[in-house]
């Protein structure tokens, strides 16, 4: 059995797999202090992005990193999207934390490509939430969060991503490469 060639699959192998995982979304985390990558519409005031501190109750710190959107206007809706590049028909995971400080009349929704994929409407308060959807790429996709609305409150949002769902002949790929990987140091250390 030629060591060198496995090891190469191997390597090939995790090189697929963490490739798997690249994120679709520019600045989901909000991480550049502001709204680049994303497109506004609608009613946009009470919202912007922020660090620490910002209000109180639930939606006063990032879920991680040092940045995240608030969601507050009033009266009616805003919205935010982007529009991305994918390979069609691949499955891709939609997921983001969203937190509420529960003032009420509010709403938030979220679809992909025009489909609904979260409707909520007078949620009450909450701490930073994961929600996770799995959808189908068309090769050029676009997520949209909105509209929302939270008189006089606000939604934080953080840690927006779409990444591809790996392939199960990928993750078999994988995992035959780390045994490789295994087996030629377990044949190593033996020598």
């Amino acid at each position: 059995m030629n060591w060198k060639v496995l090891g190469l699959a191997a390597v090939i192998a995790m090189a697929g797999a963490s490739a798997a995982k690249a994120d679709l979304i520019v600045n989901g985390g909000f991480e550049t202090g502001n709204f680049s990558g994303w497109t506004l519409s609608g009613n946009t005031g009470f919202t912007g992005v922020s660090g620490p501190g910002f209000g109180d109750g639930f939606v006063n710190n990032p879920n991680t990193g040092n940045f995240f959107a608030f969601l507050g206007p009033v009266g009616s809706d805003g919205s935010m999207s982007q529009t991305f590049a994918d390979t069609a028909g691949q499955a891709l995971t939609v997921s983001f934390f969203l937190a509420n400080d529960g003032d009420t009349p509010n709403d938030f929704h979220i679809s992909f490509d025009g489909t609904t994929l979260l409707s909520l409407t007078n949620d009450a308060a909450h701490a930073f939430e994961e929600f996770t959807f799995v959808v189908t790429g068309t090769g050029s996709d676009t997520l949209t969060i909105g509209g929302f609305r939270n008189d006089p409150g606000y939604f934080g949002l953080d840690d927006v991503s779409v990444t591809a769902v790996p392939e199960p002949a990928s993750i078999a790929l994988f995992g035959a490469g780390l045994i490789g990987f295994g087996l030629l140091r377990r044949r190593r250390n033996r020598a």
